[in-house]
């Protein structure tokens, strides 16, 4: 007499007889998911802020953001702007990869003006007398159904002259 409950049968339920390739599947899986955990750990799906800075006689433009973000994420952008010279009108233009598909929650400080054209976001802000520094803070959110490639390039300008500009891509995913 057996002490297994009816209908069990030892080789097929405990030691997986015949299901060879549905152990080796099951693991596959596993592994997948365990690559995957690891590749966000190290940061493949965004967030890390990058770096860079573009320098002209005029002034310095910096800007540190991260350039792959994922969807829900909320992220702070800082741009710093060291005057060489006095900027009578300081004014930041954004590509609308900044703000297409994105929440702005916060800017700060606040902008003197803000407009927009085609594409581009522009924020003034008080004159920068030489050998002086602003630094400005956007706490941003991407939508989660916003999902690829964007030009986020930002440049600085003393009203309508282009003083330096920044190249940048930001990467969204899902």
């Amino acid at each position: 007499m057996s002490d297994l409950p009816q209908g069990i049968d030892l080789p097929r339920h405990r030691d997986f007889e015949g299901k060879a390739a549905g152990q080796w599947l099951r693991h596959g899986f596993l592994l997948l998911l365990t690559i995957f955990v690891l590749a966000a750990l190290l940061n493949a799906f965004g967030a890390k802020p990058q770096t860079e800075e573009a320098t002209a006689a005029a002034a310095t433009l910096k800007v540190t953001a991260p350039e792959r973000v994922r969807g829900g994420l909320l992220y702070q952008a800082r741009l710093e702007i060291h005057a060489n010279e006095a900027i009578g009108a300081p004014t930041l233009v954004f590509d609308k990869g900044w703000i297409e598909e994105t929440t702005s929650n916060k800017v700060q400080p606040e902008p003197a003006a803000t407009t927009t054209d085609p594409g581009h976001l522009k924020m003034r802000f008080s004159p920068l007398p030489p050998g002086r520094a602003l630094t400005v803070f956007i706490a941003l959110q991407a939508n989660p159904n916003d999902v690829g490639t964007h030009n986020a390039n930002v440049a600085l300008y003393d009203a309508d002259e282009e003083i330096a500009s920044i190249d940048r891509t930001q990467v969204n995913f899902p």
